[in-house]
């Protein structure tokens, strides 16, 4: 219970309290998927539309993420304010899971925005499928950006690196697109966004896959979520140590 709490009010005042003291920071997370929409739906019409809902779904869950390495590094590098948690009675577990949910907050209201426009235009996303890609994927891209982000020595890199992984990851992946258009469409379970916007994109029926890649991307999104929870309480627990 009490690495519950911790991780509860970690996610409070490094989710909650930024993201309304901040609000520019949710505007800006929102930027990069809502650009691919409006440019999807001028040249793809109402087809277009739903492609940019979902990749931006995808997009917006998987960049909060990642973009932890910012949050993480700085908190370590530059404030201390992770040294000083371990020093307190605070578990180092429930941290590493407040800062995951705190990105999870900060997406909340651009997902928001995705869902009530899904539901608009008659999408149906309220599905078991759709609800555990998200949420794998929500776990896998957090494990990523808290894991990499102990390897990280110094800010530059730590606000430049999230950019990068968050192109190849949302653009290098079948987020935006059919993962048939690949040369092996299996390939694009190999990233969690990928496997999720499979997953996503079938559910709300922007594309149709054979039952053996959806398998293969519901398996891959369990690995890689399992992988991500993970690496974050092993990192988390060396750094107590």
């Amino acid at each position: 219970m009490k690495t519950i709490r911790d991780a509860l009010v970690i996610a409070w005042v490094n989710g909650w309290i930024a993201a309304v003291r901040g609000w520019v920071w949710v505007v800006s997370s929102a930027v990069g998927p809502i650009s691919f929409l409006v440019i999807l739906t001028v040249y793809g019409g109402l087809s277009g539309l739903k492609w940019g809902l979902v990749g931006g779904l995808v997009w917006t869950i998987a960049s909060n993420g990642i973009f932890l390495i910012g949050d993480a590094t700085y908190y370590r590098v530059v404030i201390k304010y992770q040294s000083m948690l371990t020093a307190a009675p605070v578990s180092p577990v429930g941290y590493a899971l407040g800062l995951a949910l705190s990105a999870f907050i900060f997406a909340a209201p651009t997902l928001a925005v995705y869902l009530t426009a899904m539901a608009w235009l008659g999408m149906q996303f309220l599905t078991a499928s759709t609800l555990y890609a998200l949420t794998t994927l929500w776990l896998a891209s957090a494990g990523v950006g808290f894991t990499l982000s102990g390897f990280v020595r110094h800010m530059r890199y730590a606000w430049s690196l999230p950019q990068i992984l968050t192109v190849v990851f949302t653009v290098g992946a079948p987020v935006y697109y059919s993962a048939y258009l690949l040369p092996i469409p299996h390939l694009g379970v190999l990233l969690p966004t990928g496997a999720a916007g499979i997953l996503i994109q079938n559910s709300t029926g922007i594309a149709a896959y054979d039952a053996g890649l959806l398998t293969a991307a519901a398996a891959a999104l369990a690995m890689q979520s399992t992988l991500g929870v993970v690496f974050l309480l092993k990192l988390a627990q060396w750094r107590q140590r």
